[in-house]
């Protein structure tokens, strides 16, 4: 149902927490985490994952500005889970399960041997550059699906299945734009880089949960909305903008102006042209281009196509009139977790 999306009312902003929220929250480790060292050089003591007790140290710069995390025995969540898939691909045998557990810092250990790197179990700066493969448009295995666990939890939609396709190239080529990287579609280098330890150039996370709508510049309709608890993914979905325009003053068929959103309200029953489930968002200032006038883009809504009572009427369209358009299985999802999670009255969207 293209509808056009209406209303008025009004939310707390949440505060934000500094960068580090994020990193920690995503398993990654402390930006401030010092890396490994070749056999040749002083070994420099690395900084544990905030899963793990932390400590000061030296912070080591890389390319675009960012760190590598630092993971070592305890660490966990979804940067350990890649570094286990970059170690399958590299013919060791671990279990993908985001634990950095005995048979992982074993596993490390190997592929340090074998890479005449210091052989401490820990995955530093040095052993990320060793560890990392170059994947692209036709590529699949384990590596692959690193770099689907990592743009999966950066709160793109794509399958973790080792394959290459047309979604995950998608995918990757909005990251780089977010992260202001070369829009290739390849993970390379710098891509590993800001995929596993570096800030996604957006604001920091906030305690409890935030919304974030990613936009898929390639294809509108197959942007992401995705939902965090404390910078930690809950739950992704497939979601669209607009009609296929990605201008945000374009009103009624351009995709939602980027930035935070307070959220007013929300409805299982609207009766208005927007009916069914339906979550309000505040009104937003367009970003206009060089030469257009900026409007304020109104009645704006995260919602689904559906009757008064819930039920479904999709016909398969993510398009709508500037507002965010889930599928309404997806959308009842949402509901309930946050449902589960009483509605917090700081909860926010965030879109970039």
């Amino acid at each position: 149902m293209n509808a056009k999306c209406r209303t008025t009312l009004r939310v707390a902003v949440a505060t934000t927490a500094s960068a580090a929220g994020i990193l920690s929250a995503l398993g990654l480790a402390d930006p401030a985490a010092a890396h490994d060292t070749r056999v040749s050089s002083p070994a420099r003591s690395a900084q544990p994952l905030t899963t793990a007790p932390r400590t000061a140290a030296k912070a080591t710069g890389v390319s675009h500005a960012r760190q590598w995390p630092t993971l070592r025995s305890g660490s966990r969540g979804p940067v350990v889970t890649a570094a286990q898939h970059l170690l399958a691909a590299r013919g060791h045998a671990v279990r993908t399960d985001g634990v950095f557990g005995v048979r992982t810092a074993a596993a490390v250990k190997a592929f340090q041997r074998q890479n005449r790197l210091r052989a401490d179990g820990v995955v530093g700066v040095n052993t990320w550059k060793a560890l990392i493969v170059t994947v692209r448009s036709g590529s699949r295995g384990h590596a692959v699906t690193a770099a689907q666990r990592l743009l999966a939890a950066r709160g793109h939609a794509v399958k973790t299945d080792g394959v290459f396709g047309v979604r995950t190239a998608a995918a990757v080529k909005a990251f780089q734009r977010q992260n202001r990287l070369r829009v290739d579609g390849v993970v390379g280098g710098g891509t590993w880089n800001a995929l596993a330890g570096g800030h996604t150039g957006t604001t920091p996370a906030t305690r409890g949960y935030v919304l974030k709508f990613t936009k898929n510049w390639s294809r509108t309709d197959h942007s992401t909305l995705a939902l965090y608890r404390n910078g930690r993914l809950v739950k992704s979905y497939r979601a669209g903008s607009g009609k296929g325009s990605t201008d945000e003053c374009a009103k009624g068929r351009g995709w939602l102006p980027s930035g935070t959103y307070k959220i007013l309200g929300h409805q299982t029953n609207r009766n208005t042209r927007i009916k069914g489930y339906a979550i309000h968002l505040a009104d937003k200032a367009c970003h206009p281009k060089r030469g257009q006038r900026a409007v304020t883009r109104g009645d704006l809504f995260i919602h689904s196509n559906m009757t008064k009572d819930g039920a479904s009427r999709w016909r398969g369209s993510y398009k709508s009139e500037g507002c965010i358009k889930l599928s309404p299985p997806d959308i009842k999802n949402l509901f309930a977790h946050l449902n589960k999670a009483h509605w917090p009255s700081n909860l926010i969207l965030k879109v970039s």
